[in-house]
């Protein structure tokens, strides 16, 4: 739980219930991780005058709640509202700040559903691929099948995630899911054998494609990309470096494959525990 620096406001009497999240909250501070940790869900519905007037009689927190009437009277956003909590309260970090502010701006007019696969979609850019695949689960559970142009959409994003984190037989799975749900979904399939090529030996992968002519014209399309993908990488400075040391063979080509290594696990350790 993100922390503020020192106590705000005083311990409520009786607690502000969040309809959004189902959520009682007896304090700033319970009120600010439960903002930061169900953004997906709120909406308008949070400019609510009660809980103005509470953080201000209950809370004694007048001085935040001025600016709460202010933006409630002129009908504001409800990345505003928040906003101003947590900057008045100084709650978790700034990047977390920022993070619970731009999510609720992305869906200010979004359904549930659409604001939660946003948040995944985030947390994918973010490099938070494990809590994303869950959050692709959890989303998935909710979403009916005849919206299935939207389940084919996660499906998919769910299958990015996984590759990024190596487990590449998950991930064709669900890109393969994601393509029949949504046959249209040309880059489900694309995505489908790219990650079935990681997964199987290059003569069972041209076995696959000669018992599955229909995956034929799709299987040109990926050996394109992937070729493209390998003079782009050997076109980089990356590998400018590591061939040049390699070229060298001598004590600097074995540090910097061990830096490599490192800074990998650092990432991997860094993204379990975001996660």
């Amino acid at each position: 739980m993100g922390r503020l620096t020192e106590p705000v406001g005083r311990y409520a009497e009786h607690p502000y219930y969040i309809a959004q999240t189902d959520i009682s909250v007896y304090c700033v501070e319970e009120l600010c991780f439960t903002l930061c940790q169900n953004t997906f869900l709120l909406d308008r519905g949070l400019l609510d005058l009660k809980l103005a007037k509470w953080l201000d009689e209950e809370c004694g927190l007048r001085e935040l709640a001025r600016p709460l009437y202010g933006l409630i009277n002129q009908n504001g956003s409800p990345s505003a509202f928040v906003g101003i909590i947590l900057e008045y309260t100084h709650y978790g970090t700034e990047k977390k700040r920022q993070e619970t502010e731009e999510l609720l701006r992305i869906g200010a007019d979004m359904d549930v559903s659409t604001r939660r696969k946003h948040f995944a979609d985030y947390l994918v850019g973010n490099g938070r691929y494990a809590q994303a695949v869950m959050e692709y689960e959890k989303v998935l559970e909710e979403i009916p099948s005849m919206n299935y142009v939207m389940r084919s959409e996660l499906l998919h994003n769910k299958g990015v995630a996984l590759c990024r984190l190596f487990s590449f037989a998950e991930a064709a799975e669900a890109f393969l899911l994601a393509y029949q749900e949504n046959p249209a979904f040309e880059e489900a399939a694309l995505s489908y054998l790219a990650a079935l090529r990681m997964t199987v030996s290059e003569e069972e992968y041209i076995t696959f494609i000669a018992e599955h002519p229909m995956w034929h014209e799709q299987s040109l399309e990926v050996e394109k990309r992937l070729e493209k993908s390998r003079i782009d990488y050997e076109n980089s400075e990356e590998y400018k470096k590591l061939t040049g040391v390699l070229e060298r063979r001598d004590t600097e080509y074995y540090k910097a494959v061990s830096e490599k290594l490192t800074q990998m696990q650092r990432d991997y350790r860094k993204m379990v525990e975001q996660s």
